[in-house]
């Protein structure tokens, strides 16, 4: 089978990337021929945005790809901003089979996340030019830029752009929901779940000490609700990133000696610390598409507290891979930590197992394979 993958990478790498490219190494260890189309979001900013609606740079581009590889299905992961739909013209063209990954929303809401000034924001869910989004700056809090976006959507909306799409890929049954209950409903049959997966770590036996945080530093990734849970609960917390709240997080770990913010780090040191831990905090307060951080613990049998919002609570399943707390309620967050210190050393040990099982069952690479392998030949039935 040959599989042509469509990638945007943004100007900073982000989580969407290191998934494309366990996709790549996942095709090509299970015998797949791949290769990669890539656009890159650097450079000119207002060419690209200019460029939105479509780049016809992009569109000769993938035909010339399609021409010389032949791909069998075509794997649309990013097109914003460089690729654009033009990318999907081109396929439509060349009449290729095509699955595109839904790694945000951006398809309903120029946010990309539905979430905007320290809460979520659903109002760009209803049919319609996305006025709302506009009026608020959804995007960078710029209008002008929000608008264009919006204008795009629109335009891309009336032209039936995404009928051209043969199955959609979301990463949890909340976004299928979503989407489904949104004016993209009309592609409802079209939307499968696959979740993302990732390589397996090393395993540990121990119960690990203290608790751990992994990622961006912002307000919709729950800092200030984690903050205030363990400033107040005085268990030991480690948190590893950066991002806008760093001063923030600065000022809790000099005041509070239990909370210790160890900024950026290696993965390799990530993974070490993260094999080390009793549990990983997760206390996002918006929509995520998947939490990768999520199974890269259960990957080495670690559980997670998490908040009980979106995709996420579909990936712990409370009291038995980890457990979770009302989402932006740091107090209910200081229970579930008191609880799960309280469990004996025989329940903790029950939740790693549990953690390690649910990544073999549902996240592994071998569980990843199959799905998608079989979802490629569901739409190309004539690939080998």
């Amino acid at each position: 089978m040959r599989v042509l993958v469509v990638h945007t990478y943004y100007k900073l790498k982000g989580g969407e990337d290191s998934v494309v490219a366990n996709e790549i190494a996942l095709l090509r260890g299970a015998g797949a021929e791949v290769e990669q189309l890539t656009f890159s979001n650097s450079g000119s900013t207002l060419l690209k945005l200019l460029q939105v609606p479509f780049n016809y740079g992009s569109y000769r581009k993938t035909l010339r790809k399609i021409r010389e590889f032949k791909p069998d299905v075509v794997h649309i992961h990013n097109l914003h901003f460089s690729g654009s739909a033009a990318v999907v013209y081109a396929i439509d063209q060349m009449k290729v089979p095509v699955v595109m990954t839904l790694h945000n929303y951006r398809l309903l809401c120029p946010s990309g996340s539905l979430y905007h000034n320290n809460e979520l924001f659903m109002d760009s869910l209803e049919p319609g030019f996305a006025w709302q989004a506009v009026k608020k700056g959804v995007y960078q809090n710029s209008k002008a830029i929000t608008f264009w976006i919006a204008a795009s959507m629109y335009l891309h909306e009336k032209l039936g752009t995404w009928k051209k799409i043969n199955r959609f890929i979301v990463l949890g049954k909340h976004s299928k929901d979503l989407f489904a209950l949104s004016k993209f409903g009309r592609f409802a049959d079209h939307i499968v779940v696959k979740p993302n997966f990732c390589f397996s770590g090393s395993v540990s036996t121990e119960t690990g000490s203290g608790y751990l945080y992994i990622g961006r530093l912002t307000e919709e990734k729950g800092l200030p609700v984690l903050l205030k849970a363990f400033a107040a609960s005085g268990h030991s917390l480690n948190i590893v990133g950066t991002g806008p709240l760093e001063e923030l997080v600065k000022e809790y770990s000099s005041g509070y000696s239990n909370i210790s913010f160890l900024g950026a780090q290696p993965i390799e040191k990530v993974y070490e610390m993260m094999e080390k831990t009793r549990a990983l905090i997760f206390p996002s307060v918006w929509y995520e598409t998947f939490g990768m951080v999520v199974i890269e613990a259960f990957s080495r049998g670690v559980p997670v507290i998490a908040s009980d919002l979106g995709n996420i609570k579909n990936l712990v399943d409370d009291g038995v891979n980890g457990l979770r707390f009302t989402a932006g309620d740091e107090g209910d967050l200081m229970k579930k930590v008191a609880y799960f210190e309280e469990q004996p050393a025989e329940a903790r040990a029950a939740f790693r197992a549990n953690a390690r099982q649910a990544y073999l069952n549902q996240y592994s690479p071998e569980a990843n394979a199959v799905q998608l392998i079989g979802l490629y030949r569901e739409i190309a039935p004539g690939a080998d």
